[in-house]
Order: structure tokens, then C-alpha cells, then sequence
């Protein structure tokens, strides 16, 4: 029972988060949004042993930048995403921003959206934070080519 309630909560909450701000299908994107580190935009995931990871992008200026952090949930082989965290970041002069996230162990969907005068861009991917004692297991069983120690 609690599972279900808990992916209740997660789906309400997904559906309010994405019901927040009405985006038309075909809005315009947002000038100059890019992402330019913190996220590999060529892939659709990524894998770090990191507990946070600085976002920098570029934007037009007064842009509105939310970071939204989920967690993928699977309940009877139905995903749905549990809000985490979100970040809120306006554009300065510069046209830069820059923001330190904070990734759980596991799967973190993560969602980088810009608004501006009815404009809208997202870039979405998932980072897996693996866990310390996997980086020590690993460190410690790196075999040399040539060697016979496998």
C-alpha cells in the first residue's frame, strides 16, 4: 500500500510539474539556450561516481532556467518519476549560467528547461551515480594488458 501511494504521489506530482507552466506544442525555443558542460547533450545518459555535477549553459538574458531532478520509479513494469529537487536560475547580462546539483546514488532523470516570453527549450538525460565502494572495487582490479593476473 505504501508503494502505491508513493507512486500516486510521484505521478500527481510529475503531472503538476509538467501542468505548472503551459508550453504550446509548437512554441518557439528560447534564444541561445545550450547547454555547454555538466551534461553531455550527444547521449541520453551518463555515468559518474560524482555526488554533484556544475550545469553551465548559455540563455537569452532574463531567461528563466529551472534544473529539475527525478528519480525513475518502476512499480509492475510501469516507470514513473519522483520529484527530487529543482534548481532555479535566472540568466544575468552575461548570457551565462551556471548551477552545483546534487545527484542521489542511482538514477537521476535530470531536466534543464528554459522560459522566456512564451518561448520554451529542455534538454533531458539521465545521469547513474554509482556508489564509492564500486570505484574502490574497480580501482583495485584494473588488470594491465599482457599480464596474466585475469
Amino acid at each position: 500500500m505504501k508503494k502505491l501511494l508513493l507512486t500516486l504521489f510521484a505521478v500527481m506530482t510529475l503531472a503538476f510539474v509538467m501542468l505548472a507552466v503551459p508550453v504550446s506544442a509548437n512554441a518557439a525555443s528560447v534564444n541561445n539556450f545550450k547547454i555547454t558542460s555538466g551534461i553531455n547533450t550527444g547521449k541520453t545518459s551518463e555515468i559518474t561516481f560524482d555526488s554533484t555535477r556544475v550545469v553551465s549553459g548559455t540563455a537569452e538574458v532574463g531567461s528563466k532556467i529551472t534544473i529539475s531532478i527525478y528519480e525513475p520509479v518502476t512499480v509492475n513494469g510501469n516507470t514513473t518519476y519522483k520529484y527530487i529537487r529543482a534548481y532555479n536560475i535566472t540568466v544575468g547580462s552575461s548570457g551565462i549560467f551556471s548551477q552545483n546539483i546534487s545527484l542521489k546514488e542511482g538514477k537521476n532523470y535530470v531536466v534543464v528547461a528554459a522560459r522566456k516570453d512564451g518561448k520554451y527549450s529542455e534538454v533531458r538525460t539521465t545521469i547513474t551515480r554509482k556508489n564509492a565502494v564500486l570505484k574502490a572495487t574497480l580501482s583495485q582490479s584494473i588488470a594491465m594488458p599482457g599480464s596474466s593476473s585475469w
